[in-house]
């Protein structure tokens, strides 16, 4: 017999993900955290500081530093959602 996939490994995807996925906050404060490849087969993990406190301006600096890294020569984003691409957010 079979064994299932435990429900629990399944991938979040399209307008089911999490609002703020890449986010977190520490003290007052709201940080991003993803991971690119390089053109040098590398894989790199970008954390920074978004300097905000508030989580809508914070999840609009997300998705523009999400969509420039994207659009940099050789780096690819390491993301599980499908709704992110070389072209940034899009709509799912």
């Amino acid at each position: 017999m079979k064994k299932k996939r435990p429900t629990a490994f399944t991938r979040s995807i399209g307008p089911a993900t999490h609002p703020d996925h890449h986010l977190w906050r520490n003290g007052r404060l709201w940080w991003v955290a993803f991971t690119y490849h390089t053109s040098e087969h590398r894989k790199r993990r970008l954390r920074a500081s978004l300097g905000t406190t508030d989580v809508r301006e914070a999840r609009a600096l997300r998705d523009a530093l999400m969509a420039e890294t994207a659009k940099e020569a050789g780096k690819q984003l390491s993301l599980r959602f499908p709704h992110y691409g070389s072209n940034g957010p899009q709509a799912a």
